[in-house]
């Protein structure tokens, strides 16, 4: 899937570290809960408008554009799937604040395919709490042992967070990624390949 979605032009291409990084026990300190009146919910449904609102806006300062460049199609079918599952997290008024999507179909182990909050909350101390509910949820479907990935397009605390959590960086890969143009995501200039 990687090579079609890479071949879309124009393009910019960007040099990408990707590191792996995974946990494999349970964190034995206290997790944080949420503040009041925030809730998660998971959707038994997901309505691929919706998916392409909060993915494209909680990742679009992330350059996040591989979901973007999917069709509706090969969307609805990978959430048809029971094994891959969407939580958006709810402030007090009932509106959409972020969101995690889990992808447990290894059974053995659980990849948290994606994490992030809304730009209004970045950087106000929500990330940490709302992560530790990613990890009880993950740690939840009882596997033997979680994964996530981050780059270095992502937000810059992300590799920092994932690690003062416990997971251990086992993998980094460096990747050419040909960023469609018509996307129009704002790709900081240190990151463009010379």
């Amino acid at each position: 899937m990687m090579s079609a979605i890479n071949n879309i032009r124009p393009a910019t291409p960007v040099t990408v570290a990707i590191t792996f990084l995974r946990m494999d026990h349970p964190p034995k300190y206290t997790l944080l809960d949420l503040p009041e009146g925030y809730v998660l919910e998971k959707l038994s449904f997901i309505p691929i408008p919706l998916y392409r609102y909060i993915y494209g806006t909680v990742g679009r300062e992330c350059c996040w554009w591989m979901r973007r460049v999917l069709s509706d199609q090969y969307l609805e079918q990978l959430f048809s799937d029971p094994f891959v599952e969407v939580y958006v997290l709810k402030d007090p008024k009932d509106i959409i604040s972020g969101f995690f999507e889990l992808d447990c179909r290894l059974k053995s182990n659980v990849n948290i395919a994606y994490f992030g909050l809304m730009p209004h909350l970045v950087g106000k101390g929500m990330g940490t709490a709302f992560f530790h509910q990613v990890l009880r949820y993950a740690w939840g479907k009882h596997p033997r042992c979680l994964r996530i990935n981050t780059c270095n397009l992502d937000h810059p605390r992300a590799l920092k967070l994932y690690k003062k959590a416990g997971f251990e960086q086992f993998k980094v890969e460096t990747e050419l990624w040909n960023i469609p143009d018509v996307l129009n995501l704002p790709i900081p200039k240190k990151f463009l390949k010379k």
